[in-house]
């Protein structure tokens, strides 16, 4: 029985193409693309917080409130910072001497029960807003979106039982 051996032209293109497939190596890898919802996501954010100002206001301005206002206010820091993710970092600004200074809070109502109305409706239309915002986001944040907005609601809910 003769051995076969492979022609010549054969391990040299065997070769080659070990070679190039060696010098090539794997495919590049892509550069991670940013998160597309990354401006949503800011947005939503900066609209919680906005939140969490008016109610640091409602207990400024009405202090018997704060017990009952604290926990929600709470809520929306956590969710804010749900939707910064490990970028977080804080919402102040910097004065000009160099300090934090939060933004200024918005107007409140004058009286316990418009304070808690006007809280009301401010959950209200931020819940109505993040519905619209979860039709256009990707699904992570869809979800997160779903979420923040259904706790918008529940105490839009509890702060109309309060009015």
């Amino acid at each position: 029985m003769r051995e076969v051996h492979p022609s010549r032209r054969a391990v040299l293109a065997s070769a080659g193409a070990l070679v190039l497939s060696g010098c090539l190596g794997a495919p590049d890898q892509a550069e991670p693309q940013p998160d597309p919802d990354l401006r949503l996501r800011d947005r939503v954010a900066a609209e919680v917080d906005e939140l969490v100002r008016a109610y640091a206001a409602a207990t400024a301005a009405v202090p018997a409130l704060t017990g009952r206002l604290a926990p929600l206010a709470a809520e929306h820091q956590a969710h804010a910072a749900a939707l910064r993710g490990p970028r977080a970092g804080s919402s102040a600004t910097t004065d000009a001497g160099g300090s934090a200074t939060p933004p200024a809070g918005p107007a409140v109502p004058a009286g316990r029960a418009a304070t808690v109305t006007w809280l009301a409706g401010l959950e209200r239309r931020a819940a109505g807003r993040r519905t619209r915002q979860a039709a256009t986001a990707g699904p992570d944040l869809a979800r997160l979106l779903a979420s923040v907005g259904a706790c918008e609601s529940v105490h839009a809910v509890l702060l109309g039982a309060d009015a």
